[in-house]
């Protein structure tokens, strides 16, 4: 069946329904199937400590994002090892898009995008999907985003993640949710409006994600990559189906169904309620406006013998992400991962300071400014050059190493402007800038 009407997306909804901590209100087909059997199951968490940088100082920078994060909701207190109170709910519309923390020596922290916010998502758990080793005493609940959803006509409209189940949606922003606080050093924030400058085309109906690493399948599954578009009709698979497609476009055998945080990272987010799609359509035109689906290892939620388990979907029709039972039918896009490593050939540079500057590598790649992630050849070397701004001077490089070695070589060190990089998975360099001002 390829209808709307089986789709059960257990999610809070600001314009009447609603769900604290305490109290749950769902719609009445969610509440049914629910009420045939829940099933906890666990699998591993898709943010796992290892991929987080503690910085000691209530603030965690993510590896594969290069985006830090405080440890502690709006107005709690860090202790030194957890987060203690309860965070204040409240904050303006204008709040939400335009205002600046100071915390850990650092005053640009803000409310994340949708797009970043959902990077620490754990849907491969329970509940209270979130990693609370790295965000402990966290509520479960919803959390504004500071990316609008425009054009709806009733009110100011925010996207928001649910961290109870992992739902991505939007709705009437009221000032009783709980903020989480981030910074993007000084240009690593996550565009929501995935632009065609984060992909590159490598000409033969694929496209590199280059803020993730991923390669993706320019049309969807049934479709034709022919003439610079996707020709042809999608096919819809139920989830069983999906999960068993193969494909051996551009001569790789290793295409898959994404993860739903994969997946997500596709979403135009903060387009119109009118808009007819939430994707990039000059990098994936004739996308079908419908529910896509998503790989799920071990579904959070059994729903008894009346439904199929239930597995993520992206709805692209308007960005949001939920259950479905796996019994309906819908298109399929696939990925696949450069390299199977946890971290892709790659580096991130983080820019730090009271001060301003670039970073540019050569060969060509980093530009930061603008493009501060990029990937090479794994044992290629890069070299590094910061060049501060007039008002500012470049204080020294810092960096450091993943893997399981106890020890390692940092990427870059010492104060030269100057410095290469052999390339290995998941380089991260940070230059610091200082200001001259004060």
């Amino acid at each position: 069946m390829n209808s709307k009407s089986e789709f059960f997306n257990v999610r809070f909804f600001l314009s009447g329904l609603w769900r604290s901590r305490k109290r749950c209100v769902l719609r009445p087909l969610a509440l049914l199937l629910l009420l045939g059997g829940a099933q906890a199951a666990f699998a591993t968490p898709n943010t796992p400590t290892g991929d987080f940088i503690d910085n000691k100082d209530g603030t965690v920078t993510h590896k594969t994002t290069g985006l830090t994060w405080m440890r502690c909701m709006s107005e709690q207190q860090w202790t030194g090892s957890s987060c203690y109170g309860r965070a204040t709910h409240g904050i303006s519309d204008k709040d939400l898009v335009t205002a600046r923390w100071s915390f850990a020596g650092h005053s640009d922290w803000r409310v994340p995008s949708i797009a970043e916010f959902q990077t620490i998502i754990e849907r491969d758990v329970n509940s209270n999907t979130i990693n609370d080793t790295i965000f402990p005493n966290s509520d479960d609940g919803p959390f504004w985003s500071s990316t609008p959803y425009v054009g709806s006509g009733d009110g100011a409209r925010y996207w928001y993640v649910d961290f109870y189940y992992g739902d991505v949606t939007n709705g009437i922003h009221y000032s009783s949710l709980p903020v989480r606080r981030v910074r993007s050093g000084q240009s690593l924030a996550i565009d929501p409006y995935t632009p065609s400058t984060e992909f590159i085309d490598n000409k033969n109906g694929t496209v590199i994600h280059k803020r993730t690493g991923l390669v993706w399948q320019r049309c969807s599954v049934g479709q034709t990559w022919t003439r610079g578009t996707c020709s042809g009709t999608a096919d819809s698979y139920n989830y069983d189906q999906a999960t068993g497609i193969r494909s051996g476009l551009a001569g790789h055998r290793d295409w898959r169904i994404p993860t739903a945080n994969e997946l997500a990272s596709i979403v135009k987010w903060g387009d119109s309620l009118y808009s007819s799609i939430d994707i990039n359509t000059t990098v994936f035109p004739n996308t079908p406006v419908s529910y896509f689906w998503a790989f799920s290892p071990e579904s959070p939620y059994n729903f008894g013998t009346s439904y199929a388990s239930g597995a993520w979907v992206v709805d692209f029709s308007d960005g949001s992400v939920g259950l479905a039972g796996r019994k309906n039918s819908f298109p399929v896009r696939l990925v696949r991962s450069i390299q199977s490593l946890a971290y892709w050939p790659s580096i991130t540079v983080i820019k730090n300071g009271t001060g301003t500057g670039t970073v540019i590598s050569k060969p060509e790649g980093i530009n930061c400014g603008t493009t501060c992630i990029d990937g090479f050849s794994s044992g290629q070397k890069v070299t590094l050059k910061a060049t501060p701004d007039a008002d500012s001077v470049f204080v020294g490089w810092s960096g450091y190493c993943v893997g399981t070695q106890p020890s390692c070589i940092a990427a870059c060190t010492g104060t030269k402007p100057s410095c290469t990089v052999t390339v290995k998975k998941g380089n991260h360099v940070t230059a610091e800038f200082k200001s001259t001002l004060n």
